[in-house]
């Protein structure tokens, strides 16, 4: 009996040593940049930053739900909320209230760091049940340079998001269809967390497992009764718990013409490219840097005789060609039945799942080094894995310490006359400058989800009608004129004179759930060309207000969806109670 109790005690003692360890490492590798308090802007950042600072305001005005942007994307009422998960930005701009804006940024990076390393410790120690190796795996994934791509180099926050729960969707995936089929809520949690991430993160780990499954199938491997109730009970948990995300695709998104990304295989980098960078070792969209490619390199010796380590170095090696030009995307783009499959826009997508599989053979290389070691010899072994995983973490963002720590006054985001102007590529932030931000146009998406015929495709200065939204020009009867808006959560106002009867095109983008209150009363509108709010009003003096409402609906989705979370918890706690008391 005391020997099972002391048993017990190590279980937690090691469980609370590893969080401890992953605790420590999150704040180490965040520490440098919290410290120095800047941030370097690029690519997709002025897009999410925006997103968080919309929150944040809304917030601020005491309304929780974010549907439309009216404080940033220049009061346009722009849709990016409905129709790009936003739910784990509310951490961030949460953090917004007790730090300035690029160190709330860092300690919601930081605190995702440790939720991955979290999570892939998790659904590795489950899988192979030796500790050791899901720290390494979870060390080694977390710190891949893709991933530091799209949490501090580029600013891709969804896909950061979603790189957090892809261990936890495909271990869940794993269990349902191979393994123990009484851990199918894992899968369908795995995928309900991709959908709050990144729409098309999810779509592609769902196709990922669509194929394997597939594939299994073709190989002889057919589930029995349990295991198909187990997958159907797993799409069921899956849509009770983010069904409210896609309802607006529902209401709006399919019954409007909006813009987006176009499909395509672009930014193909070849084989060449992905060596290099990943030999350079810094984060990048080109590589899997220098630990990643060892494995891809060796692993073939390790995991020779054991098929299942097999299997999955075959699916790292799958996903790193898919990643790259060596793939046939050229071909595939010319087949008009296939076009569905260039909904992944850029191939160097699939690097998530490369990085994902390869540093699970990682860890089952270096996991060899512990077989058969002495206890004080394994403490050494893994603080010197660690130590290289530290320097490799640092080597990887050297570039961007590097930018921010630069003192020449120019590198600085500065105010700008040209309403043209978007942001510089690597302009550097800090919290006096950080409003500034906001007065460029976004460099990639400020006409997202805008109607087709306004849409900028991430340039307005091709289409006069996304700059006459951004600009805040109305049109009274056809004649352009520029209005200040007031805005609030959800809301903008405008005060305008008509001087003759006709009609009103207002700078305010018309969704289906859009509703117009001229003078505090609720009146019917149109749209206009370019997919604005447009009215028929008489002379006279007028303040309208337009609203997004969300349907009644959404909201009993999005009370299912509190009440299926917190079952899942009480059986949680329970079940952890349970092992407690055995």
């Amino acid at each position: 009996m005391n020997e099972l109790t002391n048993s017990k005690y190590r279980t937690w003692i090691n469980r609370g040593a590893v969080l401890f360890l992953f605790l420590g490492l999150s704040i180490l590798f965040t520490s440098v940049f919290y410290l120095n308090g800047r941030l370097g802007i690029d690519s997709d950042g002025s897009f999410h930053f925006s997103r968080a600072e919309e929150i944040y305001r809304n917030l601020k005005e005491g309304s929780f739900f974010t549907f439309i942007a009216t404080h940033t994307f220049h009061n346009s009422g722009v849709g990016s909320f409905l129709f790009y998960p936003s739910i784990f930005l509310y951490p961030w701009a949460l953090l917004r209230f007790i730090f300035d804006p690029l160190r709330a940024y860092y300690v919601w990076y930081g605190s995702f760091m440790f939720l991955t390393l979290s999570l892939s410790y998790y659904a590795m120690f489950n899988f192979s049940k030796r500790r050791i190796r899901a720290v390494i795996f979870a060390v080694f994934y977390t710190i891949s340079v893709y991933h530091l791509y799209l949490g501090l180099k580029n600013y891709v926050i969804g896909e950061f998001i979603a790189y957090t729960f892809v261990p936890l969707a495909m271990y869940g995936f794993y269990e349902v269809v191979f393994g123990n089929v009484k851990k199918w809520p894992v899968l369908g949690i795995g995928v309900a967390l991709l959908l709050y991430s990144h729409l098309l993160s999810s779509v592609m780990a769902v196709a990922i497992m669509a194929m394997i499954f597939v594939v299994s199938l073709i190989c002889g491997i057919f589930p029995n009764k349990d295991r198909w109730i187990a997958l159907v009970k797993s799409v069921v948990l899956a849509i009770l718990l983010s069904a409210w995300v896609l309802y607006p695709f529902i209401t709006d998104f399919l019954k409007s013409s909006l813009a987006v990304p176009g499909p395509g295989f672009d930014f193909q980098y070849t084989m060449q490219d992905l060596w290099v960078a990943s030999l350079e070792n810094g984060a990048t969209n080109r590589g899997i840097g220098i630990a990643l490619i060892v494995a891809a390199l060796i692993g073939w010796y390790f995991v020779k005789k054991n098929k299942q380590e097999r299997i999955l170095y075959g699916l790292g090696l799958a996903f790193m060609v898919l990643s790259t030009s060596l793939f046939p995307y050229s071909i595939l783009q010319r087949i008009d039945k296939l076009i569905s499959l260039q909904v992944i826009q850029f191939p160097y997508r699939f690097t998530t799942y490369s990085s994902f599989f390869l540093a699970i053979v990682l860890s089952f290389i270096v996991t060899q080094l512990f077989d058969n070691k002495k206890y004080y010899q394994k403490v050494i072994t893994l603080f010197g894995v660690l130590s290289v995983a530290g320097i490799l973490y640092f080597n990887s963002v050297t570039f961007m310490i590097d930018r921010i720590s630069n003192s020449d006054p120019n590198v600085m985001l500065r105010e700008n006359d040209d309403r043209f102007a978007v942001v510089p590529q690597g302009a550097v932030l800090d919290k006096k400058n950080y409003d500034i931000l906001f007065d460029y146009l976004i460099l990639y998406g400020e006409t997202d989800y805008y109607p087709k015929q306004s849409f900028g495709n991430n340039n307005i200065i091709t289409n006069e009608n996304a700059q006459s939204i951004v600009f805040h020009q109305a049109k009274i009867n056809q004649k352009v004129v520029e209005l200040t808006p007031d805005v609030a959560p959800n809301a903008i106002t405008y005060r305008v004179k008509i001087e003759k009867s006709g009609s009103l095109d207002l700078p305010v983008i018309a969704y289906p759930s859009t509703r117009v209150y001229v003078n505090g009363k609720n009146v019917s509108h149109g749209t206009s060309k370019r997919g604005t709010v447009k009215l028929n009003l008489k002379e006279g003096k007028y303040t309208i207000t337009t609203k997004y409402e969300m349907n009644k609906f959404y909201y009993v989705l999005v009370i299912l969806a509190v009440l299926s979370w917190i079952v899942l918890l009480i059986f949680g706690i329970k079940r952890v109670v349970c092992k407690v008391r055995k």
